[in-house]
């Protein structure tokens, strides 16, 4: 082994000394520094394992607390992982039990209120807890589309699914951005309900994309979120943005075909826009 440097010795003194609260022993015999170069030499010897082991004992104090740290978060994280997904639950539960028009009709004040709350005990977690649940939910989208048939009973159990994306919509807000370049249709569906609970104007051409590329349930679920969009107090803000964006959605009215449920959302985006105009104008 080669000399060590008066440097590393003086290294090596200050955390023993802290490690054991101990000052420099008065010694009689060999150096201070000798006795340490010995030490040192024997961690050398016994290799990485042991010194770990040693190195443990040494700061089992800090060892002890930060580990007591890490238990308490992932408690915590827990608890509020069981709380939002009551939430989650309940939203399920009550879109169960809606008819058909009103699961279509876009999120309920229940369904607001809902995300409220869930963004209120995401705040207390970590981002993985959030994020956590909306891959489980895009999964969940994914499977339901891929594991029945073509239908109305699809169709309800996928509006179900989005009840409860809506659920974690404000929470899930600032990574909307992470999932909406995914490939994955389930993600890109968690980022569209996201945007029906909580509007960005700067997201309005992606929805519109949407429209164009998606499979008709998320194409729908795009024009809700633009129709709620328009709806929004912000809205007079962006009256360029929404003349530009409805005239690109005129290009597809034409795919929609006997699908009443596009073409009337698009029509009654298409009405409220016009009235946009109207307002912005008369205020001017």
């Amino acid at each position: 082994m080669s000399d060590i440097s008066p440097e590393v010795l003086s290294k090596l003194t200050e955390l023993i000394k802290a490690a054991g609260g101990v000052a420099t022993p008065r010694v009689d015999g060999p150096t201070w520094l000798e006795l340490l170069k010995g030490f040192t030499e024997f961690l050398n010897a016994i290799a990485w394992p042991a010194a770990v082991v040693l190195c443990v004992f040494l700061f089992r104090q800090q060892v002890t607390k930060f580990l007591g740290d890490v238990e308490t978060v992932k408690v915590f994280g827990a608890e509020v992982s069981r709380k939002i997904d009551k939430q989650i639950e309940q939203s399920a539960k009550e879109a169960q039990a809606k008819s058909e028009t009103e699961l279509r009709s876009g999120p309920s004040k229940a369904d607001l209120e809902r995300a409220k709350t869930v963004k209120e005990l995401a705040a207390n977690a970590t981002s993985a807890v959030v994020i956590s649940q909306a891959e489980s939910l895009s999964a969940e989208y994914e499977r339901v589309r891929a594991s029945m048939p073509s239908g109305g009973d699809r169709t309800r159990a996928m509006e179900v699914v989005v009840s409860k994306m809506r659920t974690i919509g404000q929470a899930f807000f600032p990574f909307r951005h992470e999932f909406a370049g995914s490939a994955s249709p389930g993600r890109r569906l968690m980022v569209i309900t996201t945007l029906q609970v909580f509007f960005d104007f700067e997201m309005l051409d992606w929805l519109v994309q949407r429209v164009g590329s998606e499979k008709p349930f998320l194409q729908y679920q795009a024009l809700v979120a633009i129709l709620l969009g328009i709806q929004g107090k912000n809205a007079k803000a962006y009256v360029p943005s929404l003349e530009a964006a409805v005239s690109e959605l005129g290009r597809f009215k034409a795919s929609f075909g006997s699908d009443t449920s596009r073409t009337g959302t698009l029509e009654d985006i298409e009405s409220l826009l016009g009235e946009l105009k109207q307002a912005t104008q008369k205020r001017g």
